[in-house]
């Protein structure tokens, strides 16, 4: 039997055990069976078919109360291993992790216009090929596939519908799933990058112990995942761009969309080359090729006291601020995460979107809230995310559905 067959059959009593080592520290039989809800008996009953399998593995020793040692158990880092794939508009990234979702193998590589899916894929695949020859050599076995990329999606089927803004053409009906399934004999499961991301720092990171989590990605778009009490909070076509058109001005700007005032038409990096590139055209001292400026540039403009770069990015992270604060008024949670490639390179636009939040929400919630930038996992969260999300769907967590 395939190994991700017999996880999928562990009984729910050994589910539960694996899920407990996954997510926390290595625990004794003891803490274990007080956790589980089990009796020793019981306990040991259910952790055999995991020892057998290799999941789990005696780890070190701990710290005696008087009488003999007791034995520390964890998850098994050397033995299996998940492929996670993170498809954006302007990178690729693919990732090897083990069962303690720590990096054996990563790849990473530019999105441009020559960048069609079957080029993609084929990268992708050079990649993974050259991984799996290694693990042979080392008895490691690969268990399935993660892929978190842009929705809208078909998660189901595994097919990316029509996403907006990628650079190269044909990425319209793209079956990810059954291209991966094929080539590798393997599960794969797909979903968007933001509900990845959000899984890995609910689960793995920084979101650990608390019972809602909003991830918030902006870069060309702005993608966002949650989590409420355990459960991914899921849009129209598992599409991740919900707040990202939430609007905040009847009156403004022209959105890609179609409508006018939202949000991603003012805190995207799109909007901000946009905007930036319009004032400065107003401004005779700028040369004419401030069109070939990049939103880098522009972050760093405005880190360095550029009174135009610093308007652009003062006005859009104080949009941005709104909208957070309307989405936090309404889901509550204890943590967001802003995260993405413009919260890389400015942080006045995260201090200033997190100060208007703060200034915005209701006095009770200030207490019970924070944010972070970039989240535990920085730029990785969407691939180890998606590599999680398919550790997790074996395991019937509720998140996964």
């Amino acid at each position: 039997m395939d190994i991700s067959d017999i996880i999928k059959n562990l009984s729910m009593e050994s589910k539960k055990i694996l899920s407990l080592l996954l997510h926390n520290q290595p625990f004794t039989k003891a803490v274990l069976s007080e956790l589980s809800g089990l009796k020793l008996t019981s306990l040991n009953r259910m952790m055999l078919p995991l020892e057998e399998a290799e999941l789990i593995v005696k780890c070190e020793i701990g710290e005696s109360t008087g009488g003999r040692k007791p034995v520390l158990y964890d998850v098994n880092p050397y033995r299996y291993f998940i492929i996670g794939i993170d498809i954006s508009r302007t990178y690729t990234q693919v990732v090897l992790i083990n069962f303690k979702m720590q990096f054996i193998e990563k790849n990473k590589f530019d999105m441009n216009k020559e960048s069609t899916p079957s080029i993609v894929v084929n990268l992708i695949s050079s990649w993974i090929d050259k991984v799996i020859e290694k693990l042979r050599k080392q008895h490691g076995t690969i268990i399935g596939i993660g892929i978190g990329t842009v929705g809208p999606l078909d998660r189901k089927k595994g097919v990316v519908l029509n996403p907006d803004n990628f650079r190269a053409k044909g990425w319209e009906d793209v079956p990810l799933k059954s291209i991966f399934e094929e080539r590798y004999g393997i599960p794969v499961v797909i979903d968007n990058g933001a509900n990845a991301a959000v899984l890995a720092e609910t689960y793995y990171g920084l979101g650990k112990g608390i019972k809602n989590v909003i991830y918030i990605n902006c870069g060309i778009g702005i993608r966002t995942g949650v989590i409420s009490s355990g459960v991914f909070v899921r849009n129209i076509n598992d599409a991740d761009d919900a707040f990202a058109h939430m609007i905040v001005d009847l009156n403004g700007r022209k959105c890609s969309c179609g409508n006018v005032g939202c949000i991603e038409a003012y805190a995207s990096i799109y909007s901000i080359n946009q905007v930036f590139t319009e004032l400065c055209n107003k401004t005779l001292n700028y040369s004419d090729n401030i069109e070939q400026l990049s939103y880098i540039d522009i972050c760093k403009a405005a880190e360095s006291g550029e009174p135009i770069a610093m308007k652009v990015i003062e006005d859009s992270a104080t949009i941005m601020g709104n909208g957070l604060a309307n989405l936090i008024q309404l889901l509550n949670p204890g943590i967001v995460i802003l995260s993405g490639p413009l919260l890389k390179h400015s942080e006045l636009f995260y201090q200033i979107s997190t100060d208007t939040a703060y200034k915005r929400i209701n006095k009770f919630s200030k207490d019970k809230i924070f944010f972070n930038r970039g989240g535990y996992f920085k730029e990785d969260a969407i691939s180890v995310g998606a590599a999680a999300i398919l550790l997790e769907s074996f395991l019937d967590n509720a998140c996964t559905y």
